[in-house]
């Protein structure tokens, strides 16, 4: 990959998202994170997919709708490289520190209906779902390289129960994107917020109006939580784009100023 574009990536983000100082930069443990995705890439197991990804996105939804489960999904942009199964590093990143943690597989493959999607360069965001809106926002905005996330969203696609943040190589050492107990804690929040909702669904003694009323009470609060917890990073102090030239080395990413 051609780094005149990680400027870009260490300043963009989705617009509207308030920015929070980052912790100083450790380029050790920065390449220790890298090093960790090559051994398991070179082990060839491919643990991420342990997880039954869907990759149509109409079978996904009517899964979804059928069983009442929310979608799990994985977003990334597919590129040339080292991994057996092309990726941005962020996304290699994403899938070696969380979505290959037992944990996190089997959450998500009891309580929701995984997908991936894939961000093609050149190409609009490939959904247009309302509750992946300000995603594919963020995917115009990050010039369409290394980007991934996760997001968990209704049946309906109204709404996002909560996603995994930004996911730049800046934010490496302070995003839950790369951090499989913070996402755990995300999967376990949005999963209440599932149950919550059905809740309100079921509740007796109340006209449909009513009921109608309170879900978008519910969801606006709701998105307001998804917002304020999807917070993204300001570049680290003691960050530049000499390490971060570095990383994408490490990995076996091309890499030129």
């Amino acid at each position: 990959m051609k780094f005149a574009l990680l400027l870009l990536l260490a300043i963009a983000g989705a617009p509207g998202l308030p920015l929070l100082a980052g912790e100083k930069w450790d380029q050790d443990k920065a390449k220790s994170m890298i090093a960790k995705v090559l051994e398991v890439e070179k082990a060839g197991g491919l643990p991420w997919n342990r997880i039954p990804w869907r990759i149509q996105a109409q079978s996904a939804l009517q899964e979804s709708r059928a069983t009442g489960k929310p979608l799990f999904i994985f977003f990334f942009v597919p590129q040339s490289g080292p991994p057996t199964e092309p990726c941005g590093l962020e996304g290699r990143l994403l899938r070696t520190h969380v979505l290959s943690e037992p944990k996190i597989i089997e959450m998500v493959k009891a309580r929701c209906i995984p997908m991936k999607i894939r961000l093609e360069k050149g190409e609009d965001y490939p959904v247009d779902w309302p509750a992946l809106k300000h995603w594919a926002t963020a995917f115009k905005f990050s010039n369409e390289r290394g980007f991934a996330g996760c997001s968990v969203i209704s049946s309906d696609l109204a709404i996002e129960f909560g996603n995994s943040g930004s996911a730049r190589i800046y934010e490496l050492l302070s995003s839950p994107a790369f951090d499989s107990e913070a996402i755990l804690g995300m999967l376990k929040r949005a999963m209440e917020r599932v149950n919550e909702e059905r809740s309100i669904l079921v509740q007796r003694g109340i006209s449909n109006e009513e009921r109608r009323a309170e879900i978008l009470r519910f969801r606006k609060g709701v998105t307001r939580a998804v917002r304020s917890e999807g917070r993204r990073n300001l570049p680290p102090a003691g960050y530049s784009l000499e390490q971060a030239l570095e990383l994408y080395r490490v990995a076996g990413v091309e890499a030129t100023k």
